[in-house]
């Protein structure tokens, strides 16, 4: 199978658009509330985040693992990463408008966003040049286990050191915790978090790199058989 050079990703940037106007419209519709307040539209914009982070954490890799293998997996990985962080700032900052964030809380926002695009780009850089079906699955199955993982301790747990470590991971999880509908600047447990979304997605990246630095010894091992 022919792999696919790098290229400028903009069908991912219109694709990412979309998403996040269908998930404005399902939200907030076209009308506004009945008292247009910041706490009117906190608890919709939580969940807009969150869907942003299943976008990042789920959406790009199946669209990227579902394609042609890539010829440059990690500078495509990470092309893709910036021009969707860019565009997700349109999307950040202008809240500030209609929440009550703070300069800081909005900072948190935008850092949990660039370590979800971390986490799933390193995800992709491992997987998405492999023209192995096995290997493609598996990278997809990362994916969705790291988003859900949360979901497994249940909502009680949430605020114990467990339940923080598993929501690093979780991008949904991790970006409308930052997204929570606040005055006050994220608490210490939240930039412990963060700190912990950065190391994780660090690792990955450190693991991604390792991978490649192998060569051709670990292309035999994500590739099919000649």
């Amino acid at each position: 199978m022919a792999k696919r050079p790098l290229f400028v990703p903009r069908g991912l940037v219109v694709l990412a658009s979309i998403w996040i106007f269908l998930s404005w419209v399902s939200l907030f519709g076209f009308h506004p509330p009945v008292q247009p307040q910041a706490a009117s539209y906190a608890p919709s914009i939580q969940l807009l985040m969150m869907l942003i982070g299943i976008g990042i954490a789920i959406g790009w890799p199946l669209l990227r693992l579902s394609a042609r293998p890539s010829s440059m997996p990690t500078a495509q990985a990470a092309l893709d990463g910036l021009s969707i962080f860019v565009l997700f700032q349109v999307v950040v900052w202008p809240l500030r408008l209609v929440t009550n964030w703070t300069i800081a809380r909005a900072v948190a926002v935008d850092a949990s966003i660039a370590s979800a695009i971390m986490l799933t780009a390193a995800i992709l850089s491992i997987t998405q040049g492999s023209c192995s079906p096995r290997t493609r699955a598996g990278g997809m199955l990362a994916a969705v286990v790291l988003v859900l993982a949360p979901l497994a301790i249940g909502a009680r747990a949430s605020d114990s050191s467990w339940g923080r470590m598993l929501t690093a991971p979780s991008a949904p999880a991790l970006i409308a915790r930052c997204a929570e509908p606040s005055t006050i600047d994220p608490s210490q447990p939240d930039r412990g978090l963060l700190f912990r979304a950065y190391a994780l997605a660090s690792a990955a990246w450190a693991v991604a790199l390792g991978v490649h630095a192998l060569g051709p010894s670990a292309k035999s091992r994500v590739s099919p058989a000649n």
